[in-house]
């Protein structure tokens, strides 16, 4: 009797394109990767996994507006996509747009509070926006699931030197 994942041995294009963007990214190029992904999509073009893998491949190419669309089609499919998000967060955040990634950070961040790169980029853009209060309480909620975590303790240190009201915004 065959359980889970072994009740199907054969890897589709679907499989192969996200083991060659995440589990093997360095054996192959971009171009190979791309190759693989682009193959996976044109079976499946609304699978928003492969959208965004897809989008992080375009993301690391510095090819933001093809990544942006990406991650916003593979929302559009699956509002919960966390990867997505996260990574659009990125984007927003390095264009200025600090109000949508706090957004985007704050919805993943309620989904897996136990990553620290989401509650680090949330906090930090949330001090940025002048929410002292709320970058504080996520700082904590980042040192809940990491209690050693310097980074995290650092911040809280240096923020806890400035009242709310010192900050301009």
């Amino acid at each position: 009797m065959k359980c889970g994942i072994f009740k199907r041995l054969k890897a589709d294009n679907r499989d192969l394109a996200l083991a060659e963007q995440y589990v093997v990214p360095r054996l192959g190029t971009s171009g190979e990767r791309e190759k693989f992904l682009r193959r996976a999509l044109a079976q499946e073009p609304d699978d928003p996994e492969l959208l965004t893998a897809m989008g992080f491949l375009y993301q690391s190419q510095g090819k933001l507006q093809k990544s942006r669309q990406l991650y916003e089609r593979a929302l559009q499919f699956d509002p919960l996509e966390t990867a997505a998000a996260t990574n659009l967060g990125v984007i927003d955040a390095q264009t200025g747009n600090l109000e949508e990634a706090a957004k985007l950070w704050e919805a993943a961040f309620q989904r897996q509070p136990g990553n620290i790169v989401i509650g680090l980029n949330l906090s930090k853009v949330l001090w940025q926006e002048g929410r002292q209060a709320k970058a504080r309480e996520e700082i904590k909620r980042v040192l809940e699931f990491n209690p050693d975590l310097p980074e995290a303790e650092g911040l809280l240190q240096e923020w806890s030197k400035h009242p709310p009201e010192s900050i301009q915004h």
